[in-house]
């Protein structure tokens, strides 16, 4: 998996939960800063933001926030921060579907196929129509397919291998009509 691949999946995904004003006009610079990979300002803006908001007993972090900074870790090369941060957030917030494919793409990256596929399944439960995730899930089954076909091309036959069986559907070149109605 290249990194443009990761990168273009991992970061257009942010959460949405009612906020106030000044959430939105800052949540809207961080979004930018991430979209064009400025990953110091964005880390430096949303710690500010953090700061001005600071966690409580009855209001912890905000999920956002986290989300975020699993996106600036991501982009900052800390993907095992990352993931961290996102499988605690899918602890706290199990219904969430953004950090389940955001976890399905940083493991599709690491190679980690069968863990990116529970994510990423994990995501489409969560929202069964969930665009980014589905085309997520299509790109890890391609890339699944390209790994089996090498290995496949790479085995030596010997006599621990068993012979691939003959295709199991039959075709005809001609239409029964009889058979038909």
């Amino acid at each position: 998996m290249s990194s443009h691949w990761v990168l273009s999946r991992v970061f257009p995904i942010l959460l949405c939960f009612g906020s106030s004003l000044t959430w939105a006009n800052g949540s809207e610079e961080i979004e930018e800063l991430i979209r064009n990979k400025q990953w110091p300002q964005a880390q430096q803006k949303l710690q500010l933001a953090i700061k001005q908001t600071p966690p409580t007993a009855s209001t912890p972090l905000s999920p956002q926030f986290r989300f975020m900074n699993s996106q600036i870790l991501a982009g900052q090369g800390q993907v095992a921060k990352a993931v961290q941060e996102l499988q605690a957030l899918i602890q706290e917030f199990p219904e969430l579907p953004e950090p389940y494919n955001n976890l399905g793409v940083l493991l599709a990256a690491q190679g980690q196929y069968d863990e990116a596929l529970s994510a990423l399944t994990s995501a489409i439960q969560a929202r069964p129509h969930y665009k980014i995730a589905l085309q997520n899930l299509g790109d890890l089954y391609t890339a699944m397919a390209q790994r089996a076909y090498t290995q496949a091309k790479n085995a030596k036959e010997g006599p621990n291998l068993l012979p691939l069986p003959g295709p199991s559907a039959v075709t005809t070149n001609t239409t029964n009509t009889q058979t038909l109605r």
